[in-house]
């Protein structure tokens, strides 16, 4: 299973960029006809939490989507292949409130044996957490080059899922 998962609350204003995201490639791919193979999955969550790791199991391939803070432009894209260590070498941080990470989550599936083949994490840098509903105006402008980038990579692990199959 190919499981894509956007992270974030939208009533912490930029915070909610990675569901939002996700919603949006997964409209790209229906319009495309693409939304309906049984091996992929899209998920929103406004925080992990440890239910995500029941899913893990069965998935080869992770995106997460998640807003971050680091120091660069808003509306800045950080794609990273995951392994141990990586977000602290990055000095990216999670920009929301989550309690439990994703940094946790994905350490948690390493030491339970859980983690997928591939896990790609997909940062987006943002100018706000405050409270409120809505994206700000330079995350918002990125939205429409974030999401061309996440339909692409999808559709080239689609036909190489295909490809397997």
């Amino acid at each position: 299973m190919l499981l894509i998962l956007g992270i974030g609350n939208s009533w912490a204003s930029d915070d909610g960029v990675g569901p939002e995201v996700v919603r949006r490639a997964q409209a790209r791919l229906q319009e495309e006809g693409r939304d309906q193979m049984p091996a992929v999955e899209f998920k929103t969550m406004t925080q992990p939490d440890l239910g995500l790791l029941d899913l893990l199991p069965r998935c080869e391939t992770l995106i997460v989507v998640d807003a971050v803070v680091s120091g660069a432009p808003a509306g800045t894209l950080h794609r990273e292949l995951w392994r141990p260590g990586l977000l602290d070498t990055r000095g990216v941080e999670r920009a929301s409130s989550h309690g439990f990470g994703v940094r946790e989550m994905l350490d948690m599936a390493v030491a339970l044996n859980r983690l997928p083949q591939h896990v790609e994490l997909w940062g987006i840098e943002i100018a706000s957490t405050e409270a409120g509903e809505g994206l700000s105006k330079s995350v918002t402008e990125s939205l429409p080059e974030i999401i061309c980038r996440l339909v692409q990579q999808l559709r080239v692990l689609m036909v190489e899922w295909d490809s397997r199959s």
